[in-house]
């Protein structure tokens, strides 16, 4: 089965989920990131895997984290089958707010 390419950043973010899970003894945990809601509220995510955002808080405007630490936010309450909105590495800070339901670090 061809694989689709609205479906590649899914599968990577997915992958990078998974491999977090994976990390040796030697090497860091997961970085938290803080992820700021058009309606200000302010949500801690610190382990990594897909988890769910608090969507009810509005479109998201910025994520805060150490310069390393990889996330990628989804559509959707879920990462399996949503579709990846964007992912990055660091702090940023959107002109417009994203609509996100869920987001995974790694």
């Amino acid at each position: 089965m061809p694989i689709r390419p609205a479906n590649l950043a899914t599968m990577s973010a997915t992958i990078a989920g998974a491999r977090s899970g994976m990390r040796s003894e030697r090497d860091e945990a997961v970085k938290p990131v803080t992820v700021t809601f058009e309606s200000g509220h302010r949500q801690v995510v610190d382990s990594g895997g897909c988890r769910a955002l608090e969507s009810e808080q509005g479109g998201v405007i910025a994520i805060e984290t150490d310069d390393d630490a990889r996330y990628a936010l989804f559509a959707g309450t879920s990462c399996q089958g949503g579709r990846a909105i964007t992912s990055g590495r660091g702090s940023t800070t959107f002109s417009q707010p994203v609509l996100a339901g869920a987001i995974v670090l790694g």
